[in-house]
């Protein structure tokens, strides 16, 4: 073959690798283009209290980006524990959680200012369960989800993902992470004008059982602990 000749064959098989390369690229950023991503669109917020005292909670901060709809006081409770008895809705194009959430509150036990930081699993998790949560969906609505941040006793904070505010068994709740909260700050005085009994108590537990002396009712106090591991393996298996 003549040097020409193989000068144009090279420069032709050159221009075909360019143009497979270029195919490539584009069909890759094509099928990363298609793939859903969860937002707003497919969940709420919400914080419930189960811990032993009244706590006010003043910031809830997800992935040091946004600002959750989950602050206020927080009484004794006593609805649904593993639920949240008020949620709040984020806009369209918030970004799911996906690494951590960041919580501060006032702990009047404690009579200081607490927080803690609970980890997340990460994107393609958490995506994952939003878009293709592992309970049966209702009928052919679309239902969004909950996140809920629920403060434990012995000031620690689990984040859950919930099929709903009130879950009605262990397969409808799953924990995501569980942070431990430390005193940042003792010398707080927004609450000195609080009197406990009418602004906080102290003492969820003697509360609940007062309730129960005077005859009203108090919900069951079982609590759904299922981490998402479970919830994936279950899955897991069931779609094999």
């Amino acid at each position: 073959m003549a040097a020409a000749d193989r000068a144009e064959t090279d420069k032709e098989t050159a221009v075909k690798k360019l143009i497979m390369a270029t195919l490539c690229v584009g069909i890759i950023a094509g099928c990363s283009a298609m793939q859903k991503k969860a937002d707003g669109r497919y969940f709420y917020f919400g914080v419930n209290n189960n811990s032993e005292a009244s706590i006010w909670v003043d910031d809830v901060v997800v992935d040091n980006k946004w600002h959750a709809p989950a602050t206020g006081t927080l009484g004794c409770g006593g609805g649904n524990v593993n639920g949240t008895p008020a949620s709040g809705s984020v806009s369209k194009g918030t970004p799911a959680p996906k690494n951590s959430i960041y919580i501060e509150w006032y702990a009047w036990k404690e009579q200081a200012l607490m927080s803690a930081t609970v980890k997340l699993p990460g994107e393609n998790i958490i995506n994952r369960l939003l878009l293709s949560p592992p309970w049966p969906e209702d009928s052919n609505n679309f239902d969004k989800r909950y996140f809920i941040v629920d403060f434990r006793p012995s000031n620690t904070v689990w984040i859950k993902l919930a099929k709903s505010s009130n879950p009605k068994s262990e397969n409808e709740v799953m924990i995501l992470g569980e942070g431990q909260g430390v005193k940042i700050d003792d010398s707080i005085t927004w609450f000195d004008d609080y009197e406990e009994g009418e602004g906080y108590k102290l003492d969820c537990n003697a509360h609940r059982k007062r309730i129960e002396e005077l005859g009203g009712y108090t919900e069951s106090t079982e609590t759904y602990d299922k981490w998402y591991t479970e919830f994936l393996d279950h899955k897991e298996l069931a779609d094999e």
